[in-house]
């Protein structure tokens, strides 16, 4: 008596369809803590004299919370547009690392296709990314897809939010004085959270947040790129080591 040889059971990949739905679900957090701040910068600019036009090129260009709300500041106090540029980009430069830390992921699409993603690739977006494609690696799947459904319901949000803020900016006068910014700090942080998977990821987090907090004053939030870029060293630093002890072991 003879019996079939049990067959694998292999799991279909998610199809294009299902990775842009996907994408756009696991957005909706972010979207909602992403509203108040873009209510915010509306108001803000439209309070330090901005145009509309003015305001919603600088928030679809830019399309970043933090260099926005200082490029606002210093366009408003009459500084020189060379160094506004120059000081949104010394904030924004975190951004170098999540293009270095996606760039296995990537590397195999387009030109067209990876400028696409890392214009949408704010804070929050980048942390839903690295999940997902921590999750499912490959890169014969569609996870860009589901990257650039979250970006675009992100950016949409953004923008329509950034809008509302500007035409209703008289009526939002005290918004400034209720908090609501801290909304998209919070939703950020409880996606970072979950990608602490092992004691270096934690100890690594740790040390990156207590030295954002002793460089703080640091200006232009440039305490935050140093706190990055000493964290990243260590992270580069502590991975060499763990690799090098396990090729010992097994050499």
């Amino acid at each position: 008596m003879t019996t079939a040889a049990s067959t694998p059971t292999v799991n279909p990949r998610p199809s294009r369809a299902l990775e842009m739905r996907r994408g756009a679900v696991s957005s909706v957090g972010v979207v909602v803590g992403a509203i108040p701040f873009a209510l915010l910068t509306g108001a803000v600019s439209q309070q330090s004299g901005l145009s509309l036009l003015e305001t919603m090129l600088l928030s679809a260009l830019v399309n970043a919370g933090s260099a926005q709300m200082v490029g606002i500041g210093m366009l408003a106090a009459g500084a020189a547009w060379p160094l506004v540029v120059l000081t949104t980009l010394v904030i924004n430069a975190r951004h170098v690392f999540y293009s270095a830390s996606l760039s296995p992921y990537v590397k195999h699409l387009s030109p067209a296709w990876r400028a696409a993603i890392a214009h949408g690739m704010t804070d929050a977006v980048y942390a839903l990314a690295a999940k997902r494609y921590r999750e499912d690696p490959d890169p014969r799947g569609f996870q860009h897809w589901n990257v650039m459904a979250a970006s675009l319901a992100v950016y949409a949000a953004w923008l329509s939010a950034t809008m509302a803020g500007w035409i209703y900016g008289k009526d939002l006068s005290g918004i400034d004085g209720l908090g609501l910014d801290f909304a998209i700090y919070a939703t950020y942080i409880g996606l970072v959270v979950s990608c602490f998977t092992s004691v270096r990821a934690v100890a690594i987090g740790l040390l990156a947040g207590a030295l954002s907090l002793a460089l703080h004053q640091l200006p232009y939030q440039s305490g935050l790129f140093c706190a990055t870029m000493a964290a990243a060293v260590v992270a580069g630093w502590w991975e060499g080591k763990v690799r090098g002890r396990d090729l010992d072991v097994s050499g």
